[in-house]
């Protein structure tokens, strides 16, 4: 992997020093990164925030970064500290919070963090997204919250909110949005198109190196990437490492004209 330096980009404003590095190899792209002081004053160091496909996705990255610095100045985050009377959350009791707003919490346990939302707020949250309880969890939940109280984010979280409701969520947020998305504006409706074309063929589902550059490919019935109960049937094949490399995002679908596969070992039987 090889990686160069493409622009550095300082902001008084913001305060902050960025820049953009090339990445080669097998995974192309371009790193965002902050310079960050390190423990020694005389060692900084770069901290990755963000990778992108193209050099113009990682420049707007770098703009909206640049912007969100500036807009956090006038956002609230009132930090909460907590003693031995600790809120509790889907994932335990939250050692301390950030009040965005009044009725809007953004609580954080030492595995997960959640936004919390009062009741007259969580009321307001559209009814395909609603959560009895009031709990969004940081992953992709909180995208909610952001898109029903947009004025409490950034720039950059709004265009993350969206990107995630989009790609992750994309039937509520038709059904709350009433806008139509089309296949290509969203990755879980892909994956949908992409399970249902394939529910009848053997979809890689994990590889293992083998000898002069093959893969051990491990294939079933629709890729089967979720949890179903019941037992789930795999096949084993060997796959080029080049070919493999090529797959598409959902999978490398195994042709078995093509594909060899390997058959298990039978257990030897022993002799009289």
């Amino acid at each position: 992997m090889s990686e160069r330096e493409i622009e550095l980009s300082t902001d008084p404003e913001s305060g902050q020093t960025l820049r953009i590095v090339e990445v080669g190899g097998s995974y192309p792209g371009f790193r965002v990164q902050s310079l960050e002081e390190g423990i020694l004053q005389s060692r900084p160091y770069w901290w990755q925030l963000a990778f992108k496909d193209t050099l113009a996705e990682a420049q707007e990255e770098v703009r909206l970064i640049h912007l969100a610095t500036v807009e956090l100045k006038s956002l609230t985050r009132e930090h909460i500290s907590f003693g031995t009377n600790r809120p509790h959350t889907p994932d335990g009791a939250a050692d301390y919070a950030y009040k965005y707003a009044e009725g809007v919490v953004k609580l954080n346990t030492p595995g997960h963090g959640y936004f919390f939302l009062d009741e007259e707020r969580n009321q307001t949250i559209h009814e395909a997204w609603r959560n009895s309880a009031g709990f969004y969890e940081e992953d992709q939940c909180w995208a909610i919250v952001a898109h029903h109280f947009p004025n409490l984010f950034t720039t950059r979280d709004r265009r993350a909110a969206q990107w995630t409701l989009v790609n992750c969520m994309p039937h509520e947020y038709m059904a709350v949005t009433g806008e139509k998305l089309a296949l290509s504006d969203s990755l879980r409706l892909q994956e949908e198109a992409f399970v249902e074309a394939t529910k009848d063929k053997w979809v890689s589902i994990a590889a293992q190196t083998a000898a002069d550059g093959m893969l051990k490919i491990t294939a079933a019935l629709g890729g089967n990437r979720h949890f179903r109960p019941g037992p789930r049937k795999e096949r084993v094949f060997l796959v080029s490492a080049a070919e493999y490399e090529r797959r598409p995002k959902f999978g490398l679908i195994i042709d078995p004209d093509k594909h060899r596969e390997i058959l298990p070992e039978r257990p030897a039987l022993a002799t009289a």
